[in-house]
This record gives C-alpha cells, sequence and structure tokens, in this order.
C-alpha cells in the first residue's frame, strides 16, 4: 500500500484518497503551507437557533498532497476562544492521522452553533446564551494557533 491511497474514513464523505503515490512524498510543513482555509457563516444568529457554518480547506498546489495531523480529530471550531462552544472542554484523542487532498482538492466541513455556550453547573450541564459580538474560528485540527490554517468571522448574537 502506498502512503496515501487509502487512508481512515472521512465524515466530510467517502474514503480519504490521495490518488497518486507522490501525496506522501510532500514533507508536511511543505503540504501544509500549500493549504488555505475558509470560514463561512452568517453574520447574525439568532440565540436557540441553530445556524450552518462551513469551513472549507484547500490544496491549492497543482499536485495531491497529504498532510499529518497530531490528532485523530480533522477540524475544529470555536466561539471566542471556547472549543465547539462548550466550556467543559473535549481532548481528541492524540493518535495522529493523515488527510490527503487532491491536486487543487477542497474538502468542506459543516458545523452549527446557536448562539449558546454549554458549561458545567452545580444541579449539571447548562446552556447561557452569547449576545453581542462573537468571534467565530475555524481551524484544521493541530494547527489552530497558525493564522494562515485558521479563519475567524465576527457574528453578531441576538434575542427574537
Amino acid at each position: 500500500m502506498k502512503p496515501a491511497d487509502v487512508l481512515s474514513p472521512d465524515p466530510a464523505g467517502g474514503a480519504e484518497s490521495g490518488n497518486s503515490w507522490f501525496a506522501g512524498l510532500v514533507p508536511n510543513a511543505v503540504a501544509l503551507r500549500c493549504l488555505s482555509v475558509e470560514l463561512r457563516a452568517p453574520r447574525k444568529i439568532v440565540v436557540g437557533e441553530s445556524a450552518a457554518f462551513v469551513l472549507r480547506v484547500r490544496n491549492r498546489a497543482p499536485f495531491p498532497l497529504s498532510v499529518r495531523l497530531p490528532t485523530s480529530r480533522l477540524w475544529g471550531w470555536d466561539v471566542d476562544g471556547i472549543p465547539d462552544a462548550d466550556e467543559r472542554g473535549f481532548e481528541p484523542p492524540k493518535k495522529p492521522r493523515r488527510v490527503a487532498f487532491r491536486r487543487h482538492g477542497v474538502r468542506q466541513f459543516e458545523g452549527t452553533w446557536d448562539g449558546q455556550v454549554r458549561r458545567g453547573g452545580t444541579d449539571g450541564d447548562e446552556w447561557q446564551a452569547l449576545t453581542g459580538e462573537h468571534t467565530l474560528t475555524g481551524y484544521l485540527s493541530g494547527h489552530e494557533n497558525s493564522p494562515k490554517l485558521q479563519d475567524d468571522v465576527e457574528i453578531l448574537v441576538v434575542r427574537r
């Protein structure tokens, strides 16, 4: 089996396939520089109504490539630095993972947010509305501190 021929299942649909032995030969640092990230989200969200957003990761290179991620999670998002709008925290398994991109290929990931943050309370978990201006950030997992591999959208959260 060649390095990038068949990888783990892709939640974005289908099996990950670089369609080329070349994809696995590109050094990870170079492959990461070939990627761009774009977050598309509504500018206004009503508390309690799920609003969809999309993170697009694009291979800008004219050749297929494969990147190694330090975690099994492909992508992530946060609101004002709160991962998945859940203050209780979640640590994905530290099992490294590879994801392949066709030449000029795009992987698209979808998420939703309803303008609330989940917090652990004394009587169990509680959801708190976050009205006002907030920053929604989408990123390629393991690279959330890299400005190039993340994108932000300012969102206004309002009550109905």
